[in-house]
């Protein structure tokens, strides 16, 4: 457990939950304070006029969807340096053990992991498509038009990933570590943390909050399993990135989380979730990916605990970490 380092104590754990919560909060607020007084100066004004309706109005930015829609995802990225400083200042280690076993991202690993995701999640979506085009439902009938588009495209591929990672950061790195410290039991930390994860959403849906619990405690499985969060930045990256792609054909998706889903619509993610977590892993086994730090322990499916290695595991010969 990276949170459980030579100057580890009982109370440790506490105080991190406390100090983040603090800095968490201030992050949140003080990110939201600089793009409302952005707004209300004109900045982001000047440049949509210049670029799209000469007429508009700073009261229009505030209940404009697209702007609406680019903060919802930007404003987690204040929790990056939140969960930076509170490793650092609580934990006395380099925040940089957040994110993997190495230290660090293993690129090359984040970069496989992600195709995975593409390919999975992207099979998943175009399936849905397809039986919506043969059940004859209208794909288009309500598309933005190409610059609103392009604008959800943009924040699809530039703010969504960096909007995964923080959230990976948090949930599966200083939450999940901190918790696995605390009670050195992995389920118990891999359920309080999903639980968390789940309460930090706003579906009413008990189907979504059955789904975002899969995927919450998919993620920590492969986090565990990987010695790493590459793997569920991957997944949180390929959902949320290609939900919106799909979602910005029939106009600017909300920002609102309520309401009730059919469960062919949610069906499929979970499907897409425990594929994709079975591939990742048994990829990860072949490439021999450091577990603990300083080399590979096998890590048992079931308990989470060293010592157990699965068929492919055992079948590694080579240990390759990128």
């Amino acid at each position: 457990m990276l949170a459980r380092n030579p100057v580890h104590r009982w109370w440790r754990p506490l105080v991190t939950l406390l100090v983040f919560a603090g800095t968490a909060v201030l992050a949140l607020i003080g990110t939201t304070v600089l793009f409302v007084g952005s707004v209300l100066l004109g900045m982001p004004t000047q440049v949509l006029r210049a670029v799209s309706d000469p007429a508009l109005r700073v009261e229009d930015l505030l209940r404009d969807p697209l702007l609406m829609l680019f903060f919802s995802f930007a404003l987690l990225v204040a929790l990056i340096p939140a969960a930076v400083l509170t490793a650092r200042w609580t934990q006395r280690r380099s925040p940089a053990s957040l994110v993997s076993v190495v230290g660090g991202f293993r690129v090359r690993w984040l970069g496989s992991a992600l195709l995975w995701g593409l390919l999975v999640f992207g099979t998943m979506f175009g399936v849905s498509l397809l039986l919506q085009v043969l059940a004859g439902v209208p794909l288009l009938e309500g598309f933005p038009g190409w610059w609103s588009y392009s604008s959800i495209a943009l924040i699809a591929v530039i703010v969504v990933p960096v909007q995964s990672a923080a959230e990976e950061l948090v949930f599966r790195g200083l939450l999940l570590q901190t918790l696995n410290a605390w009670f050195r039991v992995p389920w118990l930390g891999i359920v309080v943390s999903s639980l968390v994860f789940l309460s930090g959403h706003g579906y009413t849906d008990p189907a979504v909050w059955a789904e975002l619990l899969l995927m919450a405690g998919a993620m920590c499985w492969l986090s565990i399993r990987t010695g790493g969060l590459e793997a569920a930045v991957a997944l949180h990256v390929s959902n949320n990135g290609l939900s919106l792609f799909i979602a910005g054909l029939s106009g600017v998706p909300g920002v609102e989380q309520g309401g009730n889903y059919p469960l062919t619509q949610v069906l499929p993610l979970m499907v897409a979730v425990v594929v994709y977590a079975w591939l990742v892993d048994r990829s990860a086994a072949r490439r021999g990916l450091y577990t603990v730090v300083g080399g590979r322990v096998p890590i048992h499916p079931v308990s989470l605990r060293p010592g157990g290695a699965s068929r492919a595991e055992s079948g590694a010969a080579e240990r390759v970490n990128s």
